[in-house]
């Protein structure tokens, strides 16, 4: 129901399409951006069982007032529902999905729970349980509107449905709680990622360190800049700097104004993926825009399908969900085959080609949005009001919906795969809520653009200009995609803290060869001093130590 959102609110008079399209576009932005909120207060504070609990019950009484709602027409129950499901969406995903990986997570007590293994294995099982059960859920819904297009058929009904299986869905969840596995919250690396920008902030007057031994529990002896070494991210380094008249450094600690190295090192690796966050902001401008007009079109066109008749809207779900989780799958599938052990710089390929397919996605909408204005018949009631008729059927829109999941899956995974190899791993799980975070922005940009472009959208589908929207959405698309590619190239020439890790290990065994050499040449010379003073000395010979180097994982 939440996917054709949109077709639900410009029912109401109250709501025309611009309206309606911007309602959308704020309740998918805000709950995306209290993703990351819900994802910290579940892990530092409350445990993902209560916000479970919490989230799924306000989605609950969310539903219950859109019936309410759809019952009555009161404008202020609509409003109070929008907000209820904005909370209770944003704990959907991430909280549920940590518990379902909770739950798989079955191993013994002597059994190591870091292997990359096990994780793996989980981590499939998590997303197939998770998108076998949101297709097949959507399928439901799809069969039960089929065989219910009646006349009666509305959208209080479709509320009451909606509400009665979530309620069902709900306590049967609850049956379990005896049994399910708790995991006490701890703090999550997400509250001192703000705090070391704080502090950052705070200490932004101070110079930056010309010495290693400014820095705060460093452990390079040569270098006063922390990894990574890029220019914009400069600043962060000054919440590691000691400074010369602060207090104690466990009072500095405390109050926040200090962090070692390590923690701002993490935290610069996090915020260096913003560049190729930013180029999110367009993509999930096109997303907004399927989530919104892609399915007011297909409300105003021909439901018919051979002998079928009334297809419901919601097929278009089931074809973007199934397009990009297969295309995901795919990609999986041919990474693992083509090389079984992880890149250390994993290409931005698939992120390229979603991005490209957003552009080709908003062409086919025009083409499509033009022929079906060309086919728009026009006739006049009695009253002198103007009507249309579309003559053609809404399954035009199927090739716009195929792109839209693959620029979803290809864009998304890709952005995954990535995202695990740039951050340190305690941040690795939090993935799918930076990207959220970043995407949300995008959709707010469409609730500008739509009032930029006011005079394009009227009361309806048929009064509207489309496809000067969708045309104009080529633009940026294209320059977006072009702006991947830099940003791309970009990453390729950044080093890695994998070859960080090498540089290091390989100067350590240097030096430490060194060493061995320079106490080997001084034994030799007392060795040869002693002969020439006292005469010949019986030398034993004592076996090299050998040279450690460790590797880090």
């Amino acid at each position: 129901m939440l996917a054709i959102l949109v077709t639900f609110l410009t029912d109401n008079p109250e709501f025309p399409l611009p309206k309606a399209a911007q309602m959308v576009n704020i309740h998918e932005g805000l709950s995306s951006l209290l993703v990351i909120v819900v994802a910290e207060l579940s892990d530092s504070y409350f445990g993902r069982l209560n916000l479970i609990l919490f989230t799924h019950t306000a989605f609950i009484l969310g539903l219950g007032m859109i019936w309410y709602e759809a019952h009555g027409q009161s404008i202020i129950a609509l409003y109070g529902a929008l907000a209820l499901l904005t909370v209770g969406k944003a704990g959907r995903d991430v909280t549920l999905k940590a518990f379902l990986a909770d739950q798989l997570w079955r191993r013994s007590k002597g059994e190591d729970p870091n292997l990359e293994e096990d994780q793996e294995v989980v981590g499939i099982r998590r997303k197939l349980i998770w998108r076998v059960n949101w297709i097949l859920g959507i399928i439901a819904a799809t069969l039960w509107y089929r065989y219910s297009t009646d006349e009666e058929l509305t959208w209080m009904k479709v509320a009451k449905v909606c509400t009665m299986a979530m309620v069902a869905a709900f306590s049967v969840f609850l049956l379990g709680i005896p049994f399910y596995v708790r995991n006490a919250p701890s703090p999550s690396p997400i509250l001192y990622v703000f705090n070391v920008v704080k502090a950052a902030i705070l200490k932004r007057r101070l110079d930056y360190p010309v010495s290693p031994s400014q820095l705060f529990k460093n452990d390079s002896t040569s270098d006063p800049q922390i990894f990574p070494h890029i220019p914009f991210l400069r600043w962060l380094d000054k919440a590691a700097i000691l400074e010369p008249s602060s207090p104690p450094i466990e009072q500095a600690e405390t109050a926040g104004r200090l962090f070692e190295v390590a923690k701002v090192k993490d935290v610069k690796r996090l915020i260096s993926m913003f560049p190729l966050w930013s180029t999110f902001f367009v993509y999930s401008l096109v997303q907004a825009t399927e989530s919104t007009f892609f399915y007011l079109q297909a409300d105003f066109m021909d439901d018919h399908l051979g002998k079928f008749s009334h297809v419901p809207i919601v097929v278009f779900v089931i074809i973007k969900t199934s397009t990009s989780s297969s295309v995901a799958f795919l990609c999986e599938f041919l990474k693992k085959k083509a090389s079984p052990a992880p890149p250390r710089r994993p290409p931005l390929y698939r992120i390229l080609l979603g991005m490209l397919c957003s552009f080709f996605c908003c062409l086919t909408a025009w083409r499509v949005e033009v022929y079906r204005r060309c086919k728009l018949q026009l006739w006049v009631d009695d009253y002198n009001n103007e009507h249309y008729d579309t003559i053609i059927g809404m399954f035009w829109l199927t090739p716009q919906f195929i792109l839209a999941g693959l620029m979803d899956g290809l864009s998304s995974s890709g952005l995954q795969d990535f995202f695990e190899t740039q951050v340190c791993d305690s941040m690795k799980g939090y993935g799918p809520e930076f990207s959220e975070f970043a995407t949300a922005i995008g959709k707010f940009f469409s609730v500008m653009s739509i009032l930029i472009f006011r005079p394009w959208f009227k009361e309806d589908v048929n009064r509207s200009r489309l496809d000067k929207y969708y045309a104009m959405l080529m633009v940026p698309t294209f320059l977006n995609f072009c702006f991947c590619c830099f940003v791309s190239n970009w990453y390729a020439n950044q080093q890695q803290p994998h070859d960080i890790d090498i540089d290091m290990d390989v100067n350590i065994a240097q030096e430490s060869q060194e060493v061995s050499t320079n106490n080997q040449n001084l034994g030799f010379d007392i060795i040869a001093h002693q002969e020439l003073e006292d005469g010949p000395v019986e030398t034993v010979a004592e076996p090299t130590s050998s040279l450690r180097v460790f590797e880090r994982n």
